[in-house]
């Protein structure tokens, strides 16, 4: 059975170790980059089939990042997990391709690992 790839695109460095220790134990191919370099570097290496990518992060915004993930590969599938509220996701992201939106505060990570595999 091949792993599934997924890339983490988040500045936390905390919420990043929970996902990568939960995906690692679920034997997925975990990647993560905590700023839009490092992320694009990543993503071009190890196509991964799924990103996690953080709404909020400094320098670019997850909304100016999609766009160059979908560049890279328009096939890309792409979930938004963010301490802000759903609808100012909705409101910014409406006119681009994501598949899912968790919030943080309220964070399941088995339903976050559910979605991944349905996307995937």
């Amino acid at each position: 059975m091949n792993e599934k790839k997924i890339l983490i695109v988040d500045d936390d460095s905390h919420f990043t170790e929970l996902l990568v220790e939960y995906f690692k134990s679920a034997d997925y191919d975990v990647h993560v980059a905590l700023n839009l370099e490092g992320a694009i570097q990543i993503f071009r290496s190890q196509q991964p089939e799924v990103v996690l990518l953080d709404f909020n992060m400094p320098m670019v915004s997850g909304e100016k990042f999609l766009p160059i993930l979908k560049n890279l590969n328009p096939l890309v599938r792409v979930i938004v997990i963010t301490g802000c509220l759903e609808e100012e996701v909705k409101e910014k992201f409406k006119d681009l391709d994501y598949c899912g939106f968790f919030e943080k505060g309220n964070l399941s990570l088995e339903a976050l690992r559910q979605k991944v595999d349905e996307i995937s």
